[in-house]
């Protein structure tokens, strides 16, 4: 079944992906985050969650190997 996932502040709601009910939650304040095929709401939102720490993590572990990086570099070039 498909699901609407829509976020009010921190809040994710996942709807039928019906396009009525989906209007009604963005008149209320809701933005569209994406579409997903999940079983049930639970595991849709889930999904959604998942996909955005990932989102999240990979700048943090690319921040966390070039700081060393520069930290090198400029103690190189200081010396």
């Amino acid at each position: 079944m498909d699901f609407y996932i829509l976020k009010k502040q921190e809040k994710f709601v996942a709807i039928p992906a019906d396009e009525q009910n989906c209007k009604d939650y963005l008149d209320d304040g809701y933005f569209y985050v994406d579409k997903v095929a999940a079983c049930n709401e639970k595991s849709a939102i889930k999904r959604v969650q998942d996909k955005h720490s990932r989102v999240l993590k990979l700048p943090a572990k690319f921040f966390l190997v070039a700081l060393p990086v520069i930290i090198f570099a400029w103690w190189q070039l200081t010396r």
